[in-house]
């Protein structure tokens, strides 16, 4: 009587790729590929575990490759709604890999999306598929099938831009900036854009967003100018030009990203939107990024409150409530607030004296042709793209919604 081979790990990892593949393909050979693996893991359980792990790791570190970052992979299997544990069993998949690399070779910005994911702590140990799923209480098959899906979710990810070094790869500049005090004042922006998104008083709220976007102007001119007097202007040389993405909530997503472009064109930063996976690229300085995804994360939600409320006590066929005015309405939202934070930024440059502006402007100068030369080599070529309006009433609603405390703002700022 013969005996059947043992197949290698690697055999068994090339089975669940198969697998993984027909079932991001919705292919029958999925059940084929299902029954292999069910007769490998009857003769080596350990074996199986092994394979999966191997390939879910094989198959994030290609997600790297890919340009795709922690909380990348995190938000858009959000928004896929996966099905049972394999949003979980994914999280616990990048964690695994991320095992390898010592803590001094990953980004510290990539660190930060790991710690934001609560998945820092668990870089230290390796995926085990059976302790996985008995922690969860799944059966062998569904921790199998779970693992599968995993794959096959990794498998349809895009090629998107890579932003950041890939982890393991990172090398840490000690010529970098160094910007003291600079969490004090991002405290300071953060507690008031909190406090913004919080009120139920549109005045107060676009007061605050005021107050933000005024010191936030303010200060990345200060640290401008610290930088162009610091060691005889060479630090001002260093190039801290980057790029992160900033996911919005679907729909209206042309219409929101013109409000990320408003804020961003505000800072100093440049825009292109993705409107297939819900997100926009900012390219800037990273200090000028920082400030424009705080300000737009708030404002994404002030205007989507704000649209939301424009229609609330209307009744259930009102103008108020169609595609058509929510979107017009997003888009002058965005326009007014990209008019009020221009003024704001000319009023901040204006105010600095003219001796200091003569060593601002060159910084200010050599940072745009930076940010230029990333973005052109980030993305060669682009398209315009205009959002239709097609509500008067959308559109006059949001530009009142966005400017509606311009007036009251500073007197409201002032009496703080």
């Amino acid at each position: 009587m013969g005996t059947e081979t043992p197949a290698s790990d690697e055999q068994v990892e090339g089975v669940l790729l198969q697998a993984a593949y027909a079932a991001a393909a919705d292919d029958l050979a999925a059940d084929y590929y299902a029954a292999m693996i069910g007769r490998y893991d009857e003769l080596d359980r350990a074996q199986v575990d092994r394979a999966v792990r191997a390939l879910l790791e094989r198959l994030v570190r290609v997600a790297w490759e890919h340009g795709w970052q922690p909380g990348d992979i995190a938000e858009h299997a959000r928004r896929r709604r996966l099905e049972g544990a394999v949003e979980p069993l994914l999280l616990e998949a990048i964690a695994s890999e991320q095992r390898v690399y010592p803590e001094a070779s990953v980004d510290p910005r990539w660190l930060d999306q790991l710690t934001d994911l609560g998945l820092a702590e668990r870089r230290s140990a390796g995926l085990e598929l059976r302790e996985w799923a008995q922690s969860r209480r799944l059966s062998r098959y569904v921790g199998i099938e779970t693992a599968t899906a995993v794959a096959a979710f990794l498998l349809t990810l895009p090629v998107l831009q890579r932003l950041l070094p890939l982890p393991g790869t990172y090398v840490s500049e000690s010529t970098a900036r160094q910007q003291p005090g600079h969490e004090k004042v991002l405290g300071r922006i953060r507690g008031l854009l909190a406090k913004a998104e919080a009120t139920e008083f549109p005045d107060e709220a676009e007061a605050l967003s005021a107050k933000a976007q005024e010191l936030m102007a303010k200060f990345s001119l200060d640290r401008a100018l610290v930088e162009a007097l610091a060691d005889g202007g060479r630090q001002a040389e260093l190039d801290d030009s980057a790029a992160r993405r900033i996911w919005v909530e679907t729909p209206y997503v042309s219409a929101k990203a013109q409000l990320v472009h408003a804020v961003a064109s505000a800072n100093r930063c440049k825009t292109v939107t993705t409107d297939n996976l819900a997100f926009i690229t900012v390219v800037g300085a990273e200090l000028d990024l920082q400030l424009t995804e705080l300000l737009s994360t708030s404002l994404l939600v002030q205007a989507n409150r704000a649209m939301l409320a424009a229609g609330q006590n209307a009744g259930r066929y009102s103008e108020s409530r169609t595609r058509s005015y929510r979107q017009s309405f997003l888009v002058a939202y965005a326009h007014r607030i990209g008019e009020r934070l221009r003024a704001t930024a000319e009023s901040a440059q204006a105010a600095v004296s003219e001796a200091e502006a003569g060593q601002l402007l060159p910084v200010l100068s050599r940072r745009e042709e930076q940010v230029d030369v990333l973005f052109t080599k980030l993305f060669p070529a682009t398209v315009m793209k205009r959002t239709r309006v097609s509500s008067g009433a959308g559109w006059q609603a949001g530009r009142t919604a966005a400017g509606r405390a311009t007036r009251d703002a500073h007197r409201a700022v002032r009496r703080r």
